[in-house]
């Protein structure tokens, strides 16, 4: 893993059943999803059906082998009883060969990046993506918007996982749902590729909660307040309430696609800002990531929650502004990059070319409770 350095200036160069599912998309390479300190979920297509295969371990004679139970060509398969913070190796059905690394208990500095909006495989999605394979952090939260126009299953392969292929098969990618991920079927393409955690109410990926060292992270779906049939906003609220009372992790994140501030074209959602920012700011929520406004823009704390739009992962860009409450601000592609010790944190939003847009230092003291550097 490597992080962004302070005053980093260098261009990175790497930007340039037995019944077949028609539906089913062509061959896709494995891809990391829902790693946690004990386990971790491989994700491929195959060619033909056929029962998934992962062979794994802690080197690269592995020694341990998973079998799914169907035969298909999408496959799932998840691996229990890791060790925490280790390196292992996998093989799927007996070809394809990859590493991940599994989350480290408390204690272990990280980097994580944050992108949204990525596009539709055009060459500023392809020049995050590149950035992001030549920084490979840890893990990567998508604040939506996926895959547009509208979520089709059909461009699933070309929009987002041909343009992210050199990364998401050794870094977890942890994903929520976009107004255009909606859609289509209230987002069942996403819910199809995707395998981030099911521990909401009603065990679904719309939103959910995990833990990553001394950080506890909180995704949400913003389009249960809007065009999202799949769920219901207030049981989403008071699961929030539940869950953000019940970690002591001393960092807390929490991430979803429309914005509550923001300065840009589609603004704050002020319906969602009431609902959910005194929850954040109750609960001690440091960072809040969006995306929705193709645009960078960080706020100044807001009742102690620090609110950012990293909404530049590819697609045209929109017009960056500034409200009372906005610390800094650029129409610009770009991946944002937070690396997060015990007590501190530092974040950069970083263009594709190595221009770094924004920093920001934080500190958090013994009872979980920030500051500014």
């Amino acid at each position: 893993m490597r992080s962004i350095a302070p005053g980093t200036r260098a261009v990175l160069a790497a930007a340039q059943t037995f019944l077949v599912d028609r539906t089913v998309p062509p061959r896709r390479s494995a891809y990391i999803q829902n790693v946690s300190t004990d386990s971790a979920t491989i994700a491929w297509v195959s060619e033909e059906p056929e029962r998934g295969i992962v062979e794994y371990g802690e080197g690269p004679d592995l020694g341990r082998m998973v079998t799914e139970d169907l035969v298909s060509r999408r496959h799932a398969v998840t691996l229990c009883g890791l060790d925490p913070g280790s390196d292992y190796h996998y093989k799927v059905n007996g070809g394809a060969t990859g590493s991940f690394l599994t989350a480290p208990e408390s204690g272990v500095a990280f980097t994580f990046a944050v992108i949204g909006d990525t596009g539709n495989g055009g060459k500023h999605q392809m020049a995050v993506a590149g950035l992001l394979e030549c920084v490979k952090p840890d893990l990567i939260l998508h604040t939506g918007d996926v895959v547009y126009p509208s979520g089709e299953d059909k461009h699933y392969d070309k929009r987002f996982f041909a343009p992210y292929r050199g990364v998401i098969g050794s870094v977890p990618l942890f994903p929520v749902l976009g107004n255009h991920d909606v859609q289509e079927d209230d987002g069942a393409a996403f819910l199809k590729n995707f395998h981030p955690p099911r521990n909401n109410p009603l065990g679904t990926a719309r939103y959910y909660s995990f833990d990553w060292s001394d950080a506890h992270f909180v995704a949400l779906d913003s389009e249960l307040y809007h065009e999202d049939a799949g769920g219901d906003a207030e049981q989403q609220r008071l699961w929030l309430e539940e869950d953000l009372s019940a970690t002591r992790k001393p960092w807390r994140f929490a991430f979803l696609h429309r914005p509550l501030y923001s300065s840009s074209r589609h603004g704050g959602d002020q319906k969602i800002r009431a609902d959910l920012a005194p929850i954040f700011s109750r609960h001690g929520v440091h960072l809040v990531f969006s995306g929705h406004d193709h645009v960078y823009e960080r706020t100044l704390p807001m009742d102690g929650v620090t609110y950012l739009v990293t909404g530049g992962g590819g697609k045209r860009l929109y017009k960056a502004r500034n409200k009372g409450w906005t610390a800094a601000s650029a129409s610009a592609h770009h991946a944002t990059f937070v690396r997060v010790t015990r007590e501190s944190l530092k974040l950069e939003a970083v263009k594709p070319d190595g221009t770094i847009l924004d920093c920001l230092d934080m500190r958090v003291d013994t009872r979980g409770e920030p500051s500014r550097a």
